[in-house]
């Protein structure tokens, strides 16, 4: 008999019976290698790998693990072992294709059976709970799967380029459950978060279980969970903050319909923290920015009683801050909290003017510059919106430009028989020479200096305060009524620092004058006294 009849007269033998542990040398090759122990598809499958473990495992699957512990370590390798055997037979009889198609259609004939009859015709929490059930036993079940089947998925799956096991398992439970009940389950999901949003207590772990549904269904990305569950979510968010706030904004007041949006803000970014994913924060808060704020932002401003210029009139600066934190969120909408500021400053600032001229008009004497109490007020005016600006507003360049803007209006207006270069200049003289009425430290010299020097910097024609200021310096210098030389060098180190030296050279050329005048005086007494005993000398004269 030949080799090829040997062959044929071996395949039928083996074909005939379901497992042959005998050997039969010499049969399948020409060397004298023993044959080996061959696993006949119908047998390692039906008789060992789905008796002795899937179906036992579908059981406690279905029975939610109930009286039954998982496989103990002699099981499982008894289970791998075959599916071993099965895969490393030499071919025809390598069963590795049939075992990897028999993995999926196992699988998929237990969900359609036993899993998604459970969730038919359930509704609401009821549904989300099951399907939470239903995942997490797939879970383990697809672990089992995978673990038995681990030599098939290291080999045969990578060679072929093929899905892992854990992959086409969870492909299963996607198409034949998640497809079928992802719609009801992510109205279900919304509807727990409406009513947590409405102060009722909900299960958080609930939603959290079902959200890792939805992230896990994208098989590594978020694509199930963006397109099934947060587009949803948005739109349901859009709509629920539409309605909130346009009941806010008709019931409460500006600063109780603030603290209602930040309270609303925070509890959607713990939420989120809690439950959701994390990479839908920033859209969630897009949205409720969008509907809270940015449409009612003008309504808010201008709302009587309570509006921004009323919050800046009455100095509630909690709600100022308040205001400004939300406000910063949406772009555009602190643009016309700081024309307010500018207004607000605008309209403190005439009222000082009026109350000025005021004053000049009530005069009988003709020196209309010398006002202190009014540079005072600007000065303290400047300080509150300086603060104001730095707290509230958080230095924001907006306010900043804002606060100059008024400021830089207030003292360039048309003031009557006044102007703010002589009122400033005749304030700083006051405050700089002796014999002044009020008596200031070192320190409140200097305060008032860089203060003044502030609003000096607002002045449109800087060269007309220069020369005031210097025709009342050389007076103070040449009268010896400078109560401080050291004051003088400050103020103008002061306005060098915003000028220029070009600016004050002049007023440094008048303090160098007297220094060197002084140094002549000094010798030239000095020569006297050291020739007063001389004849015809002026030693005794008085100069």
């Amino acid at each position: 008999m030949n080799f090829l009849l040997q062959k044929n007269f071996l395949h039928k033998l083996i074909i005939s019976s379901p497992r042959i542990d005998h050997r039969i040398p010499g049969l399948l090759n020409q060397s004298n290698m023993a044959a080996e122990n061959i696993i006949l598809f119908d047998y390692g499958w039906n008789d060992e790998i789905k008796k002795k473990a899937l179906l036992p495992l579908e059981k406690m699957v279905d029975d939610e693990f109930k009286g039954k512990n998982f496989f103990d370590k002699k099981e499982y390798i008894s289970i791998y072992t075959i599916c071993y055997n099965m895969c490393t037979q030499r071919s025809p009889f390598n069963w590795s294709e049939q075992l990897y198609q028999k993995h999926g259609e196992q699988i998929s004939a237990f969900l359609i059976s036993c899993v998604v009859p459970k969730l038919q015709n359930q509704r609401d929490e009821f549904l989300l709970q099951q399907l939470v059930k239903s995942g997490d036993n797939h879970k383990i079940m697809n672990k089992w799967y995978r673990l038995f089947f681990a030599y098939l998925d290291r080999y045969y799956v990578k060679y072929h380029a093929l899905p892992s096991l854990e992959d086409a398992g969870l492909a299963h439970f996607k198409t034949l459950v998640y497809e079928q009940v992802k719609t009801e389950a992510c109205a279900a999901v919304i509807s727990l978060i409406d009513k947590e949003r409405e102060g009722n207590t909900v299960d958080r772990g609930l939603i959290k279980s079902c959200i890792k549904i939805f992230e896990d269904m994208g098989m590594g990305s978020l694509s199930a969970y963006t397109t099934d569950f947060e587009a949803q979510l948005l739109e349901s968010t859009k709509t629920y903050y539409a309605i909130k706030s346009l009941v806010w904004i008709h019931e409460d007041s500006t600063p109780d319909y603030l603290i209602k949006a930040e309270k609303v803000i925070e509890s959607e970014r713990q939420r989120v923290a809690a439950c959701l994913n994390n990479d839908s924060e920033g859209k969630l808060l897009k949205v409720i920015d969008d509907e809270v704020l940015e449409k009612r932002a003008t309504e808010l401003l201008e709302k009587d009683g309570s509006g921004c210029r009323v919050l800046l009139a009455n100095d509630k600066f909690e709600d100022l801050s308040r205001l400004y934190k939300l406000f910063s969120r949406v772009p555009n909408c602190l643009s016309p909290v700081a024309d307010m500021l500018r207004l607000h400053i605008l309209e403190l600032g005439d009222e000082l003017i009026s109350q000025k001229q005021a004053r000049v008009d009530s005069k009988d004497d003709k020196d209309f510059n010398d006002d202190p109490q009014f540079v005072k007020d600007l000065l303290h005016l400047h300080d509150k919106f300086i603060d104001l600006v730095t707290a509230q507003f958080a230095g924001n360049s907006l306010f900043q430009k804002a606060l100059k803007d008024a400021f830089v209006e207030i003292v360039n207006r048309d003031m009557g028989k006044s102007r703010i270069a002589d009122i400033l200049s005749t304030f700083c003289d006051r405050i700089l020479k002796t014999g002044s009425v009020e008596k200031f430290s070192d320190e409140e010299i200097e305060m008032y200096l860089e203060k003044t020097v502030q609003i000096f910097s607002y002045i449109t024609d800087k060269d007309m305060f220069s020369e005031i200021y210097r025709n009342q310096m050389a007076k103070r210098l040449l009268n010896q009524r400078s109560a401080s030389e050291d004051m003088e060098k400050l103020m103008i180190g002061k306005l060098k620092l915003r000028c220029g030296a070009q600016f004050t050279g002049k007023m440094e050329g008048m303090l160098n004058d007297l220094i060197i005048g002084a140094d002549h005086t000094k010798e030239f007494e000095d020569h006297c006294r050291d020739n007063n005993t001389a004849k015809g000398q002026l030693g005794r004269t008085e100069f």
